[in-house]
């Protein structure tokens, strides 16, 4: 194939040049003035033959410099694939464009995202009329902007140019798969491409792992399930667009905790932000603010292990919710400069103590001996519990307080689905039917044992000695000993119950259970005197208040939420009883809208994606309060490039294509659909031939003397070669 056929005319036309004006060279005639002619013809035959000989070599070279300086314009292009060998074919080409907030990272004044949807749109701008595409993001799952290959490139280029910038992390190995699926759909006479055009970035690329002895930890085992390297075959030529930088740098807080989870009034909290950085060490820094409002700055220098978890110890705050956010030094990536979440502060968060006023006794007294006021302890009968608004309190005791209705269960169990502690003490209304309706509880009583007088005196054993119930008992409390009259006999316990403290090898003591969000927590004797001399031990006061501080850290909402596409709203506020007004960071309403899930109608929230603090409002409130921090998932803000040379060993092919920018893209497209252009090379190849020629020639010219410097003829009449005359000698005189 040519880019300038009419060139080769004129290679035609010069390589008969040197031809036309060897023929017209004209034979020199040696003269000479002697009668003895034929001994003169003889020689200059031999002699002439020689020159022609000389001459025709030259004249090769001569035509082949004419013809290659005409091949050069007409600039030959051979393709290297394909299946067009000197000319073009119809193809399908699939895009695979990265979709991730790694592709903001800001690079040489524009985003890596910008230059993505360049390079995508030359590509589909250099197709012809026949040829076909599809596009397909890389996001936590694919998406398809263009499923199926079409030929309609206004409409390929109108979808690209109107796509935001990704919210997410991305994986390029389910997207590859998803458009090397449609490839397949179509013609498979036609020629194949595939395009994926991504940052440096190693994470999305965790989900190949064809030819890699080891993938890293953070792999999603789903995600690597969807490669397979067979998927790509020898048709099909693959193009790596790396348009990011070679070395990315970047700082962002991953995470936050806070310390303990729920914030009571007057309570010392501490909060503890883990950062990451990408690139070259720096010395990090964080600043957190509390309603608009810097509360702490701390600056660490690199390299020290505490630099990464900088901790900030709370001002007094009121009670309430209140808005707060680590942020980092501004960087190329701002998207995750800031990481939002909420402290929720309570007031006075009161216990439910539910039993007649003589079995709740023990348990009320500690309560309110501990919290030191009485508005600590709500005590309420077991027919009143469905007049209660359980999600007010902070921990509920049944104090023999078993049966109850089934409107009451139903309730109770409610509330520890949705994260709150139950703590069950028994007594001797209840019986082993009365057990059986729970689904909660951590075990299946049987019955009730009464023990002997001599079995009566027990030591209690700390079976979780670091559970943080049970670690601040053990302590302070060398041997604890209990004189046990009758004890709660359990025929198993549930497969997810821990025994924290027992009165023998088989004997729980107190049990606790996770059960939805929240736990339930369980003792085999009662809260009175009726059962043991538990209620006047030393250490029945500080068990109980135990148990009440255990709530602090059961089914405490979490701080921030990760982004997501659907989130249940009656979760994260169980009092909902109507559709709120969700408004989001970019002050856009959020739609909401019933669903049926298990069985159960909920609330669900849609595509909570953009980052920042969302505000409710529920009805009959006057304006929005914070409600919801979210963050997008900070894996993503590890900019960790990875090596050209590993793309191959991923992807499972030797046949890759790399590009790091729009100009070297375009130079190797055009290289595989339409050929790699030879008329340079054949420019130097001329070149070359040109001094040859001009060093050949000369020396022929410096050869050629005349016939008769080299001939003579003796006395007799005989010719002969001309000896060399010698040097003439230098005279005496």
């Amino acid at each position: 194939m040519f880019l300038a056929p009419f060139f080769l005319f004129f290679a035609a036309f010069g390589a008969a040049i040197p031809l036309v004006l060897h023929l017209m060279q004209n034979t020199r005639t040696v003269q000479m003035p002697f009668p003895t002619l034929r001994f003169l013809k003889v020689a200059d035959k031999h002699y002439s033959r020689r020159i022609k000989l000389e001459n025709l070599l030259l004249w090769l070279i001569r035509t082949l410099i004419m013809a290659l300086l005409g091949l050069a314009f007409a600039m030959p292009m051979i393709r290297r694939s394909g299946l067009g060998w000197l000319g073009d074919a119809p193809r399908d080409v699939a895009i695979v464009l990265d979709a991730s907030y790694s592709m903001g990272y800001h690079s040489g004044g524009a985003t890596v995202w910008d230059k993505g949807i360049e390079a995508a749109s030359a590509i589909i701008t250099g197709l012809s009329d026949k040829d076909r595409f599809c596009i397909y993001l890389a996001r936590d799952q694919p998406e398809a902007l263009v499923a199926e290959p079409i030929g309609d490139k206004q409409l390929g280029l109108k979808r690209l140019k109107a796509l935001p910038p990704g919210l997410s992390s991305s994986q390029l190995a389910p997207a590859v798969t998803a458009a090397l699926k449609a490839l397949r759909k179509a013609d498979t006479r036609r020629e194949r491409e595939l395009h994926i055009i991504t940052d440096n970035q190693a994470l999305a690329w965790q989900g190949f792992g064809a030819g890699v002895a080891s993938e890293p930890a953070a792999q999603p085992a789903a995600a690597a399930a969807h490669w397979n390297p067979e998927e790509i075959d020898k048709k099909t030529a693959v193009f790596v667009s790396l348009l990011g930088a070679a070395t990315p740098e970047n700082s962002a807080a991953v995470s936050v905790e806070l310390q303990p989870p729920v914030v009571r009034q007057g309570a010392t909290v501490k909060v503890i932000a883990k950062l990451m950085h990408s690139g070259s060490a720096i010395d990090p820094a964080a600043t957190l603010f509390i309603d608009g409002k810097e509360a702490g700055r701390r600056s660490m220098r690199a390299g020290d292990p505490e630099a990464a978890a900088p901790s900030f110890l709370l001002p007094p705050l009121d009670p309430g919710v209140h808005t707060a956010r680590i942020e980092t030094p501004d960087d190329n990536l701002p998207i995750d400069n800031a990481f939002h979440f909420l402290i929720r502060v309570q007031g006075e968060t009161p216990s439910l103590v539910v039993g007649s006023r003589d079995d709740t006794l023990f348990v009320r007294t500690a309560l309110r001996a501990g919290f030191g006021r009485a508005s600590a302890v709500v005590s309420v009968t077991p027919d009143q519990i469905t007049d209660q608004t359980l999600a007010s309190y902070a921990c509920v005791f049944l104090c023999n307080a078993l049966p109850v209705s089934g409107q009451a269960q139903a309730a109770i169990e409610d509330y520890v689905k949705l994260g709150g502690l139950l703590v069950v003490l028994p007594g001797m209304k209840a019986t082993a039917d009365s057990y059986k309706a729970w689904t909660c509880l951590p075990g299946f009583p049987s019955g009730v044992e009464e023990l002997p007088f001599s079995q009566q005196n027990r030591t209690l054993t700390w079976d979780k000695p670091q559970h943080i119930l049970v670690r601040p008992m053990r302590e302070g409390i060398a041997v604890p000993a209990l004189a046990i009259r009758r004890r709660l006999v359990f025929e198993k316990l549930h497969e997810t119950t821990e025994r924290l403290v027992s009165i023998g090898a088989d004997q729980p003591f107190l049990l606790d259970r996770p059960f939805g969000h929240g736990r339930v927590l369980m003792f085999a004797v009662a809260a009175d005197r009726t059962w043991s001399d538990f209620p006047l031990s030393p250490f029945y006061l500080p068990l109980i208040l135990q148990c009440a501080e255990y709530s602090a850290g059961v089914g405490a909402k979490p701080p921030f939420l990760w982004a997501t596409d659907s989130l249940s709203l009656n979760a994260q506020f169980p009092d909902l009883k109507e559709i709120p007004t969700l408004t989001g960071p970019d002050n856009q309403p959020v739609a909401i809208r019933n669903a049926v899930v298990q069985g159960r109608t909920v609330m669900l929230a849609e595509n909570l994606t953009v980052p920042g603090i969302y505000t409710l409002t529920a009805a009959g409130q006057p304006r929005g309060l914070p409600a919801l921090a979210v963050n997008l998932p900070r894996n993503e803000s590890d900019l960790t490039p990875i090596a050209e040379t590993e793309i191959p060993k991923r992807l499972g092919t030797d046949r890759v294509i790399m590009a790091t920018d729009l100009t070297a893209l375009r130079r190797l497209i055009e290289e595989h659909r339409i050929g790699r252009t030879y008329g340079e090379h054949l420019l130097w190849l001329a070149f070359v031939l040109i001094a040859i020629e001009f060093c050949y020639a000369n020396a022929l010219l410096r050869r050629g003397s005349r016939l008769s410097d080299k001939l003579a003829v003796d006395s007799a009449g005989r010719v002969q070669k001309h000896a060399p005359l010698p040097e003439p000698a230098l005279s005496s005189r």
